[in-house]
């Protein structure tokens, strides 16, 4: 008998939120191999002519390599485009606990929800 969660897709959410030269992008799930090109493309987008983007990683349920790589890409993207990045992960979450553990928190600038 196969598990159901070996069939599952892996999904990640992701929604955008636009005000002011600002968005706010929720993501949500896993962020791996199995979504992290087309997840890119679609930050690309909502990037597009900003001046603040925040990646939203709390309700992210698990981040591998990939992931860490997307989000320094995207940092580096944002910051040709002389915009700022932060990442909201709160200390009690998988995604922070990443993000210290690679020590990607030193490179990226990472706070806490408020």
């Amino acid at each position: 008998m196969t598990d159901a969660h070996e069939t599952d897709p892996i999904v990640c959410l992701m929604e955008a939120e636009h005000a002011d030269g600002r968005v706010v992008i929720r993501l949500g799930g896993e962020i791996d191999l199995s979504n992290v090109e087309s997840l890119e493309n679609q930050i690309h987008l909502a990037t597009a002519d900003v001046r603040d983007v925040v990646i939203d990683l709390t309700a992210v349920d698990f981040i591998d390599s990939r992931g860490l790589r997307l989000l320094k890409r995207v940092s580096t993207a944002v910051a040709g485009q002389n915009a700022t990045f932060t990442v909201v992960a709160p200390p009690d979450t998988i995604a922070r606990s990443v993000l210290d553990v690679t020590h990607m928190s030193d490179e990226l600038t990472v706070r806490d929800a408020s």
